[in-house]
């Protein structure tokens, strides 16, 4: 029988999970607050700021996310986390869902009714992700590190 965990421990995973949002968040906030200031002193105009939205979206996010995560990829791990490619299809329906629901409690017009499911199925689409990676990446490197410090103090046969 699996003991359960210790209080201490549940604390750890918490303020990890915390910090890693926290620092998603931070990060995000810094960026859009230079984005912000870039735009009202004139430095970028609506024009420039669709290019560096697409730029985000299509470049920089994707090329991001698997530079943090390809390196760390392992057989082990994708037996271990392959249940986690079934989360997009659980947050677009759950999406899907409250977006149908604000629509019914709303009642947009009926040319925006689709926009207004849509806005909300894929709200978090690109920043869920990153957090939830940046999250697991940080728990995963100290759970096998964990791991390999176990190995490595036991008496070798």
């Amino acid at each position: 029988m699996e003991d359960s965990p210790e209080p201490q421990d549940l604390l750890d995973l918490a303020r990890t999970i915390a910090l890693a949002a926290g620092r998603s968040v931070g990060q995000a906030a810094v960026l859009t607050g230079a984005g912000v200031y870039m735009g009202r002193a004139g430095h970028i105009s609506k024009a420039g700021t669709r290019v560096l939205s697409v730029l985000s979206m299509r470049v920089t996010i994707p090329c991001m996310l698997f530079s943090r995560v390809v390196p760390q990829v392992s057989w082990e791990l994708l037996l271990e986390a392959w249940p986690m490619a079934l989360l997009p299809l659980f947050f677009v329906a759950t999406g899907l869902a409250l977006g149908s629901a604000v629509v019914k409690i709303t009642r947009p017009p009926d040319s925006f009714r689709k926009l207004v499911v849509a806005a909300v199925a894929f709200g978090n689409s690109t920043g869920m992700p990153i957090v939830i990676l940046s999250m697991l990446m940080q728990q995963i490197g100290y759970l096998y590190a964990e791991e390999e410090s176990v190995r490595s103090s036991q008496p070798r046969a």
